[in-house]
Formats: structure tokens, C-alpha cells, sequence
């Protein structure tokens, strides 16, 4: 073979072994493009899917069964995945026991509307809604006289509750640790409030008592972050730890013209504060001076609640309301068109025939 053959077959082999070499890099590029394409398919694609489930997280039940809502809470979900739905309103029906408990399947339930239904027999259950993670914001069914022991407790997030008129009776801790809530909505019609109904509630800053409430169970406002609250005239007795651990409560007015008695030492435990009483009636508070409190001889005038009114229009309202009032307003549009259509009519009728006579007038 002569060398000119050998070296032909040299450079052959090299020029395979390059191509095999760019052949097998290209291929590596190619797995790694689409080993990223992937990893970015699988970050991307549920970010995409997320972003089209929120456009459906409010959900709206027209009506429903007792006993059935969790069924037509799914009907009005159409497919959404539960845990991108955050707003829910129930705008008719009676809410039983079991229904209470659809609303926990739904994990990130920021806004809870009911103020158009009612509840079975104007109860609330025990443990209703608890523990919700989100919650913010809960407007109460129309009819409802009692709220269960715990029906909202630890929930945390918490800030807004709007609730009837007509309700009398508040349940043990039933709003224990809403840390977030900044106002409750008392009425004059509350007759009870149970034990630990507003214990840990940090952020409610004042609150009156009822005229209708006789006895302050224990622990009922302990760790409550108030400066301020008013006692109604027939509080007789106040409970162990009631207002326990308030730091921040520095004046209370009490209408009571007879001390309510207290019980144990633990009633204002870690609470330095005034009470504001009746002159004529200072010398029975005395009995309180030595729970750190110190009577003030400066009140004046009747009891009067300070608390805020109960909310009687509610968001889904005003949205109807808001709905109604741009039909009205398109209806209005729709006819003063076609009224301006219709004397744009008439006036080119007019206009034509006072033409007409004209040239019949010149022939």
C-alpha cells in the first residue's frame, strides 16, 4: 500500500472520529435542552394552571337543600380545585349542622357570606367553623339567636364578623384566640356570654358589656388586648381571670351601682387600672382596690353602649344592589335610544313630506 493510501485512510478516520465527537455533543445538548425543557414544564405549567384557578375562586351558591350544601357548593365549584377557592356566599337556604362542616373542605376560605340564609333553629353549632387557616372575613345568617361553644374559635386571621340583631347567646370560648379580630358587632339583646368567649383576642381594642348581661364568666375577656371597657348596670358577678392578663386596659367603666362581687384574686391579674363609678356608689368598689384597680369617682350620665351596630347590608347585597342598579341604568339607556331613534324618525317623515309639498307646490 503505498504512503499517500495510508494517509488517506488516517485523515478518514480522523475526520469520523471529529463527526462522532460533535455528533455525540450535540446529542448531550439536545437531552440537556429538553431535560430542562422539562423541569421548566413541570414548575411552569402548574403556575399557568394556578393563574387560571383563581379567575374562578369565588363561589356562589343560589340555593341549596338542608343538609346538602357540601353537594351544591361542588355544583357551583364547577371543577375548581377547592384549594384555589377563597370567597364563598350562600344566598339562600337553612343551614343545618352538616353544613356547617362543607366549609371545612375548603382550606384557604378567605370570605364567608350567609348573612341571606337562615340556621336551624337559630343555632350555630358547637366547633361550626373553627381552625380556619385564611378566614378573614364571616357574615352570620339572618335568624341567628345562639352562637355554639367554639364555633369560631383559633381562627386566627380573623379580623371582621357581621352578624343580625337578633342574636341573644354567645357559647364558651367561642371566639377564643381570633387574634386578628378588631371589633365585635354587641348588641343590646346578648343576654349571655359564655366563658372564655373572647379569651386571647388581642386586637380587640373596647368593648361594652350589655345592659342584659348579669354575670362575666371566667376567663371570658383574659388576654384580650382592649384599653378600655364598659361594664352594663346589672353585672353581678365577675368571674376568675375575666380580664386577666389585659395589658393594656387602663380605664373601666362600670355602671353598676352596687361592686359586682368578684371571685379569687385572679379576676385582674397582671391589669393596672381605673374604674370610673358613681360617686355615691365608690365605697363598694373599694372591695376591688386590692386587685391592683383603683375607683375614680367621675362617672356621669346612663349607660349607654358604645359597641358598634350590627351590619345590616351585606357585600352579596351590595353587589345585587350595584347589578340591579346597572340594569335599570341600561333599561334607561335602551329606551331613551329608542325614543331618539324614534323622533329621528318622525322628524325625517316630516321633513319629507314638507318636501314633497314644497315641489308639488313649484310644479
Amino acid at each position: 500500500m503505498s504512503k499517500k493510501k495510508v494517509k488517506s485512510s488516517a485523515a478518514s478516520a480522523g475526520s469520523a472520529k471529529v463527526y462522532s465527537k460533535k455528533k455525540s455533543i450535540a446529542l448531550r445538548v439536545f437531552v440537556l435542552v429538553m431535560a430542562i425543557a422539562m423541569v421548566l414544564g413541570i414548575v411552569i405549567m402548574p403556575i399557568a394552571s394556578y393563574a387560571e384557578e383563581t379567575d374562578g375562586e369565588a363561589v356562589t351558591v343560589s340555593e341549596f337543600e338542608t343538609g346538602k350544601l357540601a353537594e351544591a357548593l361542588s355544583e357551583a365549584a364547577e371543577g375548581t380545585d377547592y384549594n384555589y377557592i377563597k370567597k364563598v356566599a350562600v344566598l339562600n337556604g337553612t343551614l343545618s349542622a352538616a353544613d356547617y362542616s362543607a366549609f371545612l373542605n375548603i382550606p384557604n376560605l378567605e370570605f364567608l357570606e350567609l348573612a341571606e340564609t337562615e340556621t336551624e333553629d337559630g343555632v350555630i353549632p358547637d366547633n361550626a367553623i373553627p381552625s380556619r387557616n385564611q378566614l378573614t372575613y364571616v357574615s352570620l345568617p339572618g335568624n341567628t339567636k345562639e352562637i355554639g361553644a367554639k364555633a369560631f374559635s383559633n381562627n386566627k386571621k380573623l379580623v371582621k364578623i357581621s352578624m343580625p340583631a337578633t342574636v341573644e347567646k354567645i357559647g364558651d370560648y367561642a371566639f377564643e384566640a381570633c387574634e386578628a379580630l378588631k371589633s365585635f358587632p354587641i348588641n343590646e339583646n346578648i343576654s349571655y356570654i359564655g366563658e372564655g368567649a373572647f379569651k386571647d383576642c388581642k386586637s380587640i381594642t373596647e368593648f361594652a358589656i350589655p345592659s342584659g348581661i348579669t354575670e362575666i364568666y371566667p376567663y371570658t375577656f383574659s388576654k384580650c388586648g382592649f384599653s378600655e371597657i364598659i361594664i352594663g348596670p346589672n353585672v353581678k358577678s365577675i368571674g376568675d381571670g375575666a380580664f386577666a392578663d389585659c395589658n393594656n386596659l387602663k380605664d373601666i367603666y362600670s355602671y353598676a351601682k352596687e361592686a359586682p362581687s368578684i371571685s379569687g384574686q385572679g379576676v385582674f391579674m397582671n391589669v393596672g387600672a381605673s374604674i370610673h363609678v358613681y360617686e355615691d356608689c365608690a365605697e363598694s368598689y373599694k372591695t376591688w382596690e386590692g386587685n391592683n384597680i383603683k375607683a375614680v369617682e367621675d362617672l356621669t350620665g346612663e349607660y349607654v353602649s358604645a359597641a358598634p351596630e350590627a351590619e345590616k347590608v351585606t357585600e352579596a347585597t351590595e353587589k345585587a344592589e350595584e347589578t340591579e342598579k346597572a340594569e335599570e341604568t341600561t333599561v334607561a339607556e335602551d329606551n331613551n335610544t329608542e325614543e331618539t331613534v324614534k323622533q329621528e324618525e318622525t322628524e325625517e317623515t316630516t321633513t319629507s313630506a314638507e318636501t314633497e309639498k314644497k315641489t308639488r307646490r313649484v310644479e
